[in-house]
C-alpha cells in the first residue's frame, strides 16, 4: 500500500476565528469524514476535550474517519509534557505522527535566527526520546513567519536531524525554497507532510492559502506525489488550507476531488 492522504484541521479553527463560531472536536471529526477522509490531523486545544482513547475511537469508527497526527510544539518544559501526552495518546488510538511547530520569528532579530533555531534543535533532540519511548515519530513543520521558514534553515534543521520532517509545501514555496530540490534530497526523513497550495503577488510574496491546484505559487503536485511514490513513501499526507473560500467541509471537498482527479483516490480510503 503506498502513502496515504486525509486532512488537516486548522481550517475548522480559522473560520471559528473569524465568524465567531465555534466547533467541537466531534463536529471537526464528522465533518472531515462527511467530506470524504479517512484520516485527520487534529490542531488546536481540542486535544484536551478528547475523551479516553477507548471512547475516541468508538466514535470515530462510527463516523469512518480516525485521527492521525496532532500538533506540538517544544519552545517549553510544559511543551515537552505535552508532546509527551500527545504522544502516549497518538501510541493509544494507533496514530501516525506528531507534527513540531518552529519557533516563530517576528520578534526574533536576523542574527539571532539561527541561534534560536539551534535551542529548537536541542529541544527536539528531548523530544526524539518520547518519541522512541511510544513508537510514534515527530517531524518538523516548516512555517512561514518561523526560525525553519528559508531553504537554508530547512536544510539547517535537517542535516542535523534532531527528528524527522513534516513537509509543508505551501509554506516553503511561499518562502522561496526549491521545494523539489527538498523533496529528493530529504525524501526519506518525511513523516508526516502537509499539501498546501499558495497565491503570490507578482513579486512572489505570499498572498494567501487556497484550494490545491488553485494556487500560482509554482507547485505541481501530482509531480511531488509521485516523487513520493517513488521513495517509496507509505505515511500519511494532509491536506492543511488555513483559509477558507467557501466553508471547510466545502473546501475540503474540493481538495478531495483535485486529490482524486490525479489517481490516488485510493489514498483517501487510508
Amino acid at each position: 500500500m503506498g502513502f496515504k492522504v486525509g486532512v488537516q484541521t486548522y481550517e475548522w479553527l480559522a473560520y471559528a476565528n473569524r465568524f465567531g463560531s465555534s466547533f467541537t472536536w466531534k463536529q471537526v471529526c464528522y465533518e472531515c469524514g462527511q467530506a470524504g477522509f479517512a484520516g485527520l490531523e487534529l490542531t488546536g486545544g481540542w486535544f484536551n476535550e478528547l475523551p479516553a482513547p477507548e471512547e475516541l475511537m468508538g466514535f470515530c469508527e462510527e463516523n469512518g474517519v480516525r485521527i492521525v497526527a496532532f500538533t506540538g510544539g517544544v519552545s517549553s518544559d510544559e511543551d515537552l509534557e505535552l508532546c509527551r501526552r500527545k504522544l502516549a495518546y497518538l501510541a493509544a488510538i494507533g496514530g501516525s505522527a506528531l507534527m513540531v511547530g518552529p519557533p516563530g520569528s517576528r520578534d526574533v532579530p536576523d542574527d539571532q535566527r539561527l541561534k534560536v533555531l539551534n535551542t529548537f534543535i536541542e529541544r527536539c533532540k528531548r523530544l526524539s526520546d518520547y518519541c522512541d519511548e511510544f513508537g510514534i515519530p515527530a517531524g518538523l513543520h516548516n512555517h512561514l513567519w518561523t526560525v525553519a521558514e528559508t531553504e537554508e534553515e530547512i536544510r539547517h534543521f535537517l542535516d542535523a536531524r534532531p527528528i524527522g520532517w513534516c513537509p509543508d509545501f505551501g509554506h516553503a514555496a511561499a518562502a522561496h525554497a526549491d521545494v523539489m530540490a527538498l523533496l529528493r534530497e530529504y525524501g526519506r526523513t518525511i513523516v508526516h507532510g502537509h499539501l498546501k497550495d499558495t497565491v503570490v503577488d507578482e513579486n512572489g510574496n505570499y498572498l494567501r492559502f487556497c484550494e490545491l491546484g488553485r494556487g500560482n505559487v509554482g507547485l505541481d503536485f501530482a509531480v511531488i506525489l509521485r516523487v513520493l511514490q517513488d521513495q517509496g513513501y507509505r505515511r500519511w499526507l494532509v491536506i492543511e488550507q488555513d483559509q477558507c473560500t467557501v466553508t471547510p467541509m466545502y473546501d475540503m471537498a474540493k481538495n478531495r476531488e483535485f486529490i482524486a482527479s490525479l489517481g490516488y483516490e485510493a489514498a483517501l480510503h487510508g
